[in-house]
């Protein structure tokens, strides 16, 4: 991390930095459906590059959902598939959101996330129904998600991109997210940063910082 003084945008992963999330869950959910175990569940998963592939817009819903099928070669629904899917997503502390709506006083505040259609609707649903947040993409200045961009971290494409929308220099940004990869590859480029190591939340230490 470098100075403070320089920084002139904060931005944020959204997994496991804004709201908390549990893959193992997801792994859980269709291994339950599907009487085959976690494991292979993870293999299968891995071997299709169903994230990358999905969280980067190669599928639209429908035919994610009919990848899904195929490489588990099992007929779910689509219902069944969702809610499998969404089973990852699990809460937003409040407290993360007040200190936003006070630090998008003071700085230009982005979300940077590798995800996809799916779980961004569900989110939706979630901050209206806990929140009442119309559209929680309002929270932040812009919005910077894969599966529109057609990029992913840690791809260095992804953070040029951020770079050249926000009209900053990269020592100028200060990133936040869960994943040292993704740190490492934002870091390369110039760009400030602090690993999140859930259950640690950001609120701390920024509080600290900005």
């Amino acid at each position: 991390m470098g100075s403070k003084s320089t920084i002139k945008a904060v931005v944020f992963d959204f997994g496991n930095v804004i709201i908390n999330i549990d893959v193992e869950k997801t792994i859980l959910a269709f291994s339950e459906l599907t009487f085959k175990s976690p494991a292979r569940i993870k293999q299968l998963f891995a071997d299709a590059e169903v994230f990358k592939k999905y969280e980067t817009g190669f599928y639209s819903d429908d035919e994610f959902r009919d990848v899904i099928r195929q490489i588990l070669s099992y007929p779910l629904n689509d219902q069944e598939i969702d809610q499998a899917w969404n089973a990852l997503l699990l809460d937003v502390p409040k407290k993360r959101l007040d200190f936003l709506e006070s630090l998008k006083m003071k700085y230009p505040i982005y979300l940077l996330s590798n995800t996809n259609n799916i779980h961004i609707e569900q989110c939706k649903q979630y901050f209206r129904t806990r929140f009442g947040i119309a559209n929680f993409e309002s929270i932040f200045n812009e919005t910077f998600l894969s599966y529109k961009m057609g990029l992913w971290k840690p791809d260095y494409k992804i953070y040029d991109a951020v770079i050249s929308k926000v009209s900053l220099k990269p020592h100028e940004i200060l990133f936040l997210d869960d994943n040292q990869d993704n740190i490492d590859a934002a870091s390369d480029l110039g760009i400030q940063c602090i690993k999140i190591n859930p259950p640690e939340c950001f609120t701390e230490i920024l509080e600290h910082i900005l």
